[in-house]
């Protein structure tokens, strides 16, 4: 049996790791390749040998960050080190359940796991220790071959929740049974319980305050307006903990976003695309022009009143390229996302798709939105994308079916953005009163859909509009009232600070 222990307090592995410089330090780190991942703050026991040993700590501490693919290469070393090292199969198993995004691939999960045995008692007769046994178990509960997803995670929940009564002070049972507390609420955030996660990690904040697992999860479970001021503690740390985890640079800016810091967003982004680009150009490849970090990177430069579009447009050259295989998210999507928030932030109005982009459904409708928006006084051009998006939201349903089977986030908001242009066509229309009545309908919508981290899901926010209109009409109190609201709804937006400001100066 060995112990791996962190090989620094805790105060001093922060202060070491804030002194070292890019490209330096990287024999102390701990990681068999040499990457700051959080390997050197993981605490496991585990009967292997030393090799598979430091392959699986790197594994487990990736695994916490959400580098899927990085970790089940580092997990699979492990395996060619120790063929029966049971939490080898375990982590890599892991890997294919992603529940914050409601994501999983049970068959990919399920062949892995029958690498190590053909039967859940051929595995589990490999399993060292009683302990070895219960994660065992968990993982075939969780990829189980009855019940649906949503049973299975609670299934597996449960399991999750009887190894933390019995090992209290194992940090790595407490991450991962907060993390599976965190993936019980489907269809979106519900705060009851992810303040319940929250309760569960934090007791493992006060003993490994650089558990890259712990920093990562509370920051999940604090992502919001209202609780992100309990997420600083977490945001301090994590980024300085995992330096080289593209997840963990661009995760502390969960926490700016939703206190509205939007230079601190900007710079984690910066940092997260940074980490990626150097990780891509080591492996052979270009550079990423778009994805998830350039997102909030273009969204942070809005709201700052910056110009972003070397980004966008960096992004539509790479969407350009091609997006064979894309179907729910990819290059042409990312950078739809991007032109979505330019064009109503900034009034920067995208250029229409080339005909291979457009049979992509998801950017043809955002793009459709935002043609709406764009062209909002012409009632023939909104009813036209008013009924463009129907036809297409109609086939959403069947693309998540094929791709994100338990997505249930995408369509609500899909159907916000129908209802939103909704509203405009009326106001096109120039039936006034019912157009201000639908906006604010629209508007109350969005605001009772659970709380997304991130920008707005919808590229602008109704109560945004709302006010806008409403002081086109001089009715700056209304107008301010719907100001606020879209503060609430999305904190920090600068059009809604602008049009505050307007509505309630003098």
């Amino acid at each position: 049996m060995h112990r791996f222990l962190p090989k620094l307090p805790i105060a001093a592995a922060a202060l070491a790791l804030c002194a070292v410089p890019w490209g330096a330090g990287h024999a102390q780190s701990g990681d068999p390749a040499g990457e700051r991942v959080g390997t050197e703050h993981m605490v496991f026991e585990a009967d292997t040998n030393p090799q598979a040993q430091a392959h699986f700590l790197r594994g487990l501490a990736l695994l916490h960050n959400f580098e899927y693919a990085r970790a089940a290469a580092a997990l699979r070393e492990s395996q060619k080190a120790d063929p029966d090292f049971v939490m080898a199969y375990w982590g890599e198993a892991m890997t294919h359940n992603h529940p914050l995004w409601e994501e999983q691939d049970r068959d990919a999960a399920r062949a892995i796991l029958a690498r190590l045995g053909t039967t859940p008692g051929a595995r589990a007769a490999k399993a060292g220790t009683v302990r070895e046994k219960a994660w065992l178990d968990a993982v075939e509960t969780l990829y189980s071959e009855v019940g649906s997803k949503d049973e299975r995670d609670l299934a597996y929940l449960a399991k999750m929740r009887a190894m933390l009564a019995a090992w209290p002070d194992d940090i790595d049972v407490r991450a991962f049974t907060g993390l599976a507390v965190l993936g019980s609420s489907h269809g979106g955030r519900q705060v009851p319980i992810y303040m319940e996660a929250a309760g569960i990690l934090e007791p493992g904040f006060m003993t490994h305050e650089q558990h890259p697992g712990i920093l990562h999860y509370l920051i999940h479970s604090y992502d919001d307006p209202v609780h992100a001021p309990l997420g600083e503690r977490m945001a301090e740390r994590y980024a300085v903990v995992a330096p080289d985890a593209g997840h963990a640079q661009h995760m502390v800016s969960h926490i700016f976003h939703a206190l509205a810091d939007w230079e601190a967003s900007e710079s984690a982004n910066v940092k997260a695309d940074a980490v990626v680009d150097r990780q891509r150009i080591a492996a052979g490849r270009d550079p990423a022009d778009c994805g998830h970090y350039n997102e909030w990177l273009v969204y942070a430069r809005l709201q700052l009143g910056k110009d972003a579009n070397d980004l966008v447009s960096a992004c539509r050259a790479e969407a350009g390229q091609g997006a064979s295989g894309e179907i729910a998210y990819g290059p042409v999507r990312s950078y739809t996302v991007m032109a979505a928030w330019q064009a109503v932030d900034a009034g920067i109005w995208p250029e229409p798709l080339g005909e291979d982009a457009r049979a992509f459904l998801l950017p043809r409708l955002t793009m459709t939105h935002i043609s709406a928006l764009r062209h909002r006084d012409d009632a023939a051009a909104v009813t036209d994308a008013l009924e463009k998006m129907r036809r297409d939201a109609d086939a959403v349903p069947a693309l998540l079916a094929r791709m994100t089977p338990d997505d249930r986030t995408t369509m609500p908001w899909v159907e916000r953005a129908i209802a939103q242009v909704e509203a405009i066509r009326l106001l096109a229309i120039g039936d006034r009163e019912a157009g201000l009545t639908a906006l604010r309908a629209a508007g109350q919508a969005e605001a009772a859909l659970p709380t997304v981290f991130g920008p707005p899901a919808i590229a602008k926010p109704s109560y945004e509009l709302l006010g806008e209109e409403l002081l086109k009409l001089g009715r700056t109190a209304e107008a301010a009232d719907a100001f606020r609201k879209s503060l609430a709804f999305a904190p920090g937006r600068r059009l809604s600070l602008t049009g505050l400001e307007a509505a309630t100066q003098g």
